[in-house]
């Protein structure tokens, strides 16, 4: 059986990654008249750069097998992982404030792209998956779950699931939409920091950007190869990163003649 806090976890985290990004764009707009473009643009950015693009690169790495060897070691995982992530999002940032938002170079420019990107992140990282999660545990809790399992391939790939949801302590699922909120401020202050690339041309920022970006998924990697064990650890990190990339949002806006 699914634990009853193990549920409630996972309804507080789909509740704080879809929520969250309808709340602050409503209140983006109505404060700094955001443009909904921007926004738009921001989540497309997203879904083709790291959905689809950055998705594509597993099926090439871990199909070689010298490479799939490599990326066993935690150093190097950690490395692909980081600089993965850096190079398609922060790369899709830069190419979209080049070509698609030509006319776009305010601060509020870069708080809409980042809330989009961020907020489209939340939705299908965390809300979708966790939504999905808990249809799981539903059907574990009354019996209907193993009707699915219609042969050994959705054995394999199911059974895992399953194992986790009656085992793993509750807080993690919450911990998953808590982090989303971090995680909403990092590519916010990472998109004013690539819009200001575009805008002065000077592209060493984009630089910049990636390479802060591949640090951000650093300790995430190592603790998915156990280098990192303890959970609160990461979550720690990404609580003063979040203030600091909170901080850099505020002092970012003198860097444009438009304020907000």
């Amino acid at each position: 059986m699914v634990k009853t806090e193990s549920m409630i976890s996972l309804i507080i985290s789909i509740a704080i990654a879809i929520i969250i990004p309808i709340v602050l764009t409503v209140y983006f707009k109505k404060k700094y008249k955001i443009s909904l473009k921007v926004l738009l643009v921001g989540a497309l950015t997203f879904f083709l750069f790291v959905q689809v693009l950055e998705g594509l690169v597993p099926f090439v790495v871990f199909n070689n097998g010298p490479a799939s060897s490599l990326l066993e070691n935690p150093w190097a995982y950690m490395l692909y992982g980081g600089l993965m992530a850096g190079i398609f999002e922060e790369t899709g940032r830069f190419l979209m404030f080049s070509f698609l938002l030509k006319k776009y170079r305010e601060c509020k420019d870069g708080l809409a792209f980042g809330l989009g990107h961020g907020g489209l992140e939340s939705v299908m990282i965390v809300g979708i998956t966790n939504i999905t999660m808990l249809a799981y545990a539903f059907m574990i809790n009354n019996g209907t779950f193993d009707k699915l399992l219609i042969n050994q391939q959705t054995k394999d790939a199911l059974q895992p699931v399953k194992q986790q949801l009656i085992s793993e302590p509750s807080y993690l699922y919450l911990l998953g939409g808590i982090e989303r909120i971090s995680a909403i401020a990092f590519q916010i202050a990472l998109s004013l920091l690539v819009l200001y690339a575009v805008k002065e041309n000077k592209k060493v920022y984009l630089l910049y950007a990636i390479g802060i970006h591949a640090l951000l998924n650093f300790p995430a990697a190592l603790y998915q190869k156990d280098v990192i064990t303890n959970i609160f650890i990461i979550e720690i990190f990404y609580v003063f990163i979040a203030v600091g990339a909170i901080m850099w949002i505020r002092k970012s806006r003198k860097l444009f003649s438009n304020p907000v």
